[in-house]
């Protein structure tokens, strides 16, 4: 099964990594993830934004291997923010999840998520 990722040429080249528009084969089964937040494998949910990030991106991972695919079967990601991140690690952590393959991607601050000390929450869906 082959997911086409592209940037049409008749709208201007995404301002970030991200493909605006991603095709799913005929026969292709979703996966379709809930809201991943950065707790860690122990349910641990750390302080900082930046490592709740990563944590969300690796819970991801975990999910999708559960599955038998992996971070190259995603299509589509939605981010979810409440504060700023460091942006240098918010680019290492996005580059390693997507591996120079990123996905159609929405990235939005709000105001807040399910409880206050959640500060992000990573949406994925997948196909094999």
């Amino acid at each position: 099964m082959e997911i086409k990722k592209g940037n049409p040429e008749n709208v201007a080249p995404p301002i970030a990594q991200y493909h605006h528009v991603t095709v799913i084969p005929r026969n292709a089964e979703l996966v379709v993830l809930s809201g991943q937040i950065g707790n860690d494998k122990n349910g641990v949910l750390p302080l900082d934004i930046e490592t709740q990030f990563s944590n969300a991106l690796e819970n991801i991972k975990s999910i999708l291997k559960s599955e038998g695919i992996d971070t190259n079967s995603v299509f589509k990601i939605n981010i979810w923010l409440t504060e700023k991140m460091n942006r240098d690690h918010y680019v290492k952590a996005w580059s390693e999840f997507h591996n120079q393959s990123p996905p159609a991607t929405t990235l939005a601050y709000v105001s807040a998520l399910a409880r206050p000390e959640i500060k992000v929450e990573v949406e994925a869906w997948a196909a094999r």
